[in-house]
Parts: C-alpha cells; structure tokens; sequence
C-alpha cells in the first residue's frame, strides 16, 4: 500500500494532462514559466487567447510568458484549467508561487530525450538533484540517506510550489509516508 501511495504522488499517469507550473490559485510574478504535458494542441490558453509553445518532445509543453497585473486563466485546450494572479491584490489565501528550478534553469538541466521520450538527464533523479543540490548539505534535512529515497520528487515538487522547501505535503506527513 505504502508504495503505491508514494507511486502515485511521484508520477501521475504519462496520459493525464496536466499543467505541472505554475500551481493552481497562486500569486506569480508577471514573467512566469509555464510546464505541462499534454497531448493536444501544443499551445496554452491564456485567458483565453492561444499562446504556441515550445514542445521540446510531443506531450511536453513550455512557455514563458509575461501577465499583466491582475487575474488570469490558464489553461490546456480541453484540459485542465488553473487561475493565477499577477502583480498585487492577489486573493488573501493564494500564496507565492516560486519556481524550481531558480532563476530560470532550461529544461536540458534535468531532462533530456532519450530513446524518443523525454526522460531525466541521468539515470537516476537523485543524480539530477545533487547537480545543483549539496549532498553534503542533505542529511543536516533529512533522517536518510539520500539513496533511501528513489526519487525526490515523492516528497518535492521538482518545477515549483508555495511550499517551503517545494515539498508536496506538510514535512511530517510527507515522513510518514516511510516512518511510523
């Protein structure tokens, strides 16, 4: 049970739409990196209007795009729908969205193709992490060693979140999903 659980936090479904960031009722600054996979369209709509993206391998989809202040809708045609908000006035319960990676890292830093898909740079995510992460720095965080753990992003949201940290859940519920 518990590996499926962590299964189905680490990778939803290759087939699923799914804009991947910014997070959904969030605050974002007015030039924003837009992630998702999709199957459709390589475009996102935002509020409405069609905005082509960067499709580095079918289903894959990038865009940095600037927001006016305000509300907005993003969305994937016949997909999934998010609302951000740009600039001040944000809704009091959305917090900041902060990207992962920092300062505006090209996706080749943790991907790559390869045999037709897109893959991770390295074999292993734990790899792709410690290429910009201090290994050193990772048990003073964490009770394990970081090859306990096969993938960082069961517990971390590798493009992104309003988390501290980018974990997907609270720290003691994200420890729990391994200790009692």
């Amino acid at each position: 049970m518990r590996t499926f659980l962590l299964c189905a936090l680490a990778a939803p479904l290759a087939a699923e739409s799914l804009i991947l960031a910014p997070a959904d009722q969030t605050a974002v600054p007015a030039e924003v990196r837009l992630i998702a996979r999709h199957l459709g369209k390589p475009e996102f709509l935002v509020d409405g209007k069609p905005l082509a993206a960067e499709s580095p391998l079918a289903g894959v989809l990038h865009l940095t795009v600037t927001l006016a202040p305000g509300p907005h809708e993003i969305a994937l045609d016949g997909g999934p729908r998010i609302r951000v908000h740009s600039g001040p006035g944000a809704p009091a319960a959305w917090q900041p969205f902060r990207a992962h990676p920092p300062g505006g890292a090209p996706c080749t830093a943790c991907h790559a193709v390869r045999n037709g898909e897109w893959s991770f740079a390295r074999a292993s995510l734990v790899g792709v992490c410690f290429a910009c992460h201090d290994r050193a720095a990772f048990p003073k965080a964490h009770t394990h060693e970081p090859g306990i753990v096969p993938d960082c992003q069961m517990c971390h949201s590798p493009h992104g979140s309003v988390k501290a940290r980018h974990l997907k859940l609270e720290r003691e519920a994200a420890c729990k999903l391994c200790h009692n």
